[in-house]
């Protein structure tokens, strides 16, 4: 009875020191203090990378850096904009997108006060006309930014050549240049909005895209996603589904009114200088817009916005686009959104 009651013990005490299993390394291009990478903010800070099984490395970039990480093979998975992926895969690169992070495009045209804007309070797209001339800044040439600004030009009828436009960083180099007076306007994403026009009140809003104003298309659009190489899923199929489960369960607790002060936490460690009541703000407003299912008329709107950019010559097939097996297909947000 001894014998056996010892072996018990040891037992008990080998599994308790076995090491546990080892997690799944995975390393991940992402924008760095932008609310369009919140979802893989919260799965970082609330270890639900580690729950699924991996052990995730977020390695940071500006602009088209992040998906270049990634197409350069410096990672395993790219969060960017869906047009980006869509321009790669009809330029013939292999990429699938698995899930989206946010549906809607996060994007502001601000200027600041001292520009004249006769124009501003017509409707889209003659607001747009007192651009002409102005120095505009983007985050990288070739970004989202710089696409979407060209984009609405266009739809103005001014030539880019009748603007400058200038690359000046991510959303704190945007706000300095405001500040300083180096730009005019600036084609914009959040946090750069609310600093510059609610905090330190230098600049105005002259086309919310974000709010709802702007082109059809974008209300009912995939703006960023997370993206691999077709080769890399095929021999890691399991490794890219728990990587999507945890990004759906951020993406749950970024809609769940119950968590605002957890998802608060994850963005003013993130966004760093921001007063934590424009965070606030922010959540409680666009929590909804962080929803993981990229319906086939969500890729249409964008290769439609593609195409009228002149990037996208013919259409992607959404099968092609999408992994369609790994994709979610519905998303029950919390009760009480």
């Amino acid at each position: 009875m001894r014998r056996a009651v010892t072996g018990l013990l040891l037992l008990a005490v080998l599994a308790w020191s076995a090491p546990s299993q080892a997690l799944d390394k995975v390393r991940i291009s992402a924008f760095q203090g932008s609310f369009v990478a919140l979802p893989l903010y919260v799965a970082k800070e609330y270890r639900l990378f580690e729950k699924h099984g991996l052990d995730a490395e977020l390695i940071y970039g500006t602009g088209i850096q992040v998906t270049n990480i990634l197409v350069g093979r410096s990672a395993d998975y790219g969060a960017f904009a869906i047009e980006h992926g869509i321009n790669l895969l009809g330029k013939g690169q292999d990429l699938k997108l698995l899930v989206v992070c946010q549906s809607l495009t996060p994007y502001g045209l601000i200027v600041r006060n001292e520009v004249p804007t006769p124009n501003i309070d017509k409707p889209y797209p003659e607001m747009l006309q007192d651009l002409k001339g102005l120095k505009l800044g983007v985050s990288t040439l070739g970004a989202g930014t710089d696409t979407m600004l060209r984009y609405l030009l266009n739809q103005v009828g001014i030539k880019p050549s009748e603007v400058q436009i200038l690359p000046v960083g991510a959303t704190g180099a945007q706000v300095a240049g405001l500040k300083n007076g180096t730009i005019d306007g600036a084609m914009s994403f959040e946090p750069a909005q609310s600093e510059a026009v609610q905090e330190l009140k230098i600049a105005k809003m002259v086309l919310d895209l974000q709010g709802g104003q702007g082109p059809e298309i974008f209300r009912d659009f995939a703006y960023n996603g997370l993206w691999t190489t077709g080769a890399y899923l095929k021999g890691h199929q399991e490794q890219a589904r728990a990587l999507v489960a945890a990004i759906v369960e951020a993406q749950t607790m970024i809609n769940d009114p119950a968590q605002t002060e957890k998802i608060l936490k994850v963005a003013v460690d993130n966004m760093r200088g921001i007063p934590p009541e424009l965070l606030r703000s922010y959540i409680e407003k666009y929590r909804q817009i962080f929803r993981p299912v990229g319906t086939p008329t969500q890729i249409e709107h964008v290769e439609t916005y593609l195409q009228g950019a002149g990037l996208l010559k013919n259409p992607v097939p959404y099968d092609t686009v999408v992994a369609t097996e790994i994709m979610p297909k519905e998303f029950n947000a919390p009760a009480g959104h």
